[in-house]
């Protein structure tokens, strides 16, 4: 492809047996996997929303990690409906190989004779990229499967990038994933955050820690559509452990920007995948991760990682909106 895309470009999604020839035997390129949950997508176009610039590190939290050749494209988000059902709702990411940027000009309604392929011969191919891609989605191990799926394999598909490397700052603004006065902000606050580390002092922004050793219970019964409010930042304080947790689900700093908006309820979670270990976890009917719609991670203070993960929230945190 020539160039990297840029954030608002246009793309096809090659067909099934461009993306096969690019593809290991674990259905993966660059030990990113191609999942089962984006084979409805060949053919289909779509807009560019970022480009995976970098990742944090969220497998074995030393820092962030450095990522190459790929996007996330508007609206595409992983189903869960070939890993068990995870409910996580994580953006799909594309390598740049399993795309071709569509001309300025042309119609992006209308996918190319060369994607839509030919008849039974795109159906065989198909159906040998659906065979491939979904043999290693999970393996068995004891009692539980064990599932490999983007997020998964991140750390073997992305490289270590150094704390001083602040390369990919650039790179948000001329991919266009951030403006120069967002990038400006973040990195004067990094600089604070570092002095104020080397000096003992604490960084911004600061949340005071918990005081509950058990955390409460909190049952809304809340359901997809349901409108709530989040709660003001000091009655969730009220609600958290040392360790900044109600019933083991953190409240990030991230977080703050969301308190005292009203948002509707787009999923009552119980399954999710642990990004490290890939084995499915369990939650309890009395205490559901809900995530809201349009409330995602910005990551203000994770050097802007691009991933746009939906934020999870305890009943706890929340009230409902009559």
């Amino acid at each position: 492809m020539a160039g990297s895309l840029i954030v608002g470009d246009w793309v096809e999604i090659r067909s099934a047996e461009e993306i096969l020839g690019t593809l290991d035997e674990r259905g993966t390129l660059e030990s990113l996997p191609f999942m089962p949950e984006m084979l409805p997508f060949i053919g289909r176009r779509f807009q560019v929303f970022k480009r995976a610039t970098k990742t944090c590190d969220t497998i074995s939290k030393q820092g962030f990690r450095r990522v190459r050749d790929t996007v996330m494209l508007e609206g595409l988000r992983c189903d869960g409906s070939s890993h068990g059902g995870c409910q996580a709702g994580c953006l799909l990411f594309w390598k740049e190989s399993w795309l071709r940027r569509v001309p300025a000009g042309t119609n992006v309604e209308f996918a190319s004779a060369h994607a839509k392929g030919a008849g039974n011969q795109l159906d065989l191919v198909y159906h040998e990229l659906a065979a491939r891609v979904k043999r290693v989605v999970q393996a068995e191990s004891g009692d539980e499967p064990t599932y490999m799926c983007l997020i998964t394999e991140m750390k073997k598909a992305s490289l270590p990038m150094a704390w001083w490397d602040i390369r990919h700052y650039a790179a948000d603004v001329t991919c266009g994933n951030r403006t120069l006065k967002e990038v400006v902000r973040t990195l004067l606050l990094d600089i604070f955050n570092w002095a104020q580390k080397k000096r003992g002092g604490v960084g911004f922004p600061y949340m005071e820690p918990g005081l509950l050793k058990k955390t409460p219970v909190a049952n809304l019964n809340l359901q997809p559509g349901d409108l709530v409010r989040i709660k003001k930042p000091d009655d969730i304080m009220k609600t958290l452990d040392g360790d900044g947790k109600t019933r083991g689900l953190r409240f990030d700093v991230g977080m703050f920007r969301y308190c005292e908006g009203e948002y509707r309820v787009v999923t009552r979670a119980y399954r999710l995948i642990d990004q490290k270990t890939g084995k499915m976890i369990h939650m309890t009917e009395q205490a559901p991760c809900i995530m809201l719609d349009g409330v995602l991670c910005h990551a203000d203070y994770q050097k802007l990682c691009p991933r746009t993960e939906y934020l999870f929230w305890r009943e706890a945190w929340l009230e409902k909106v009559s």
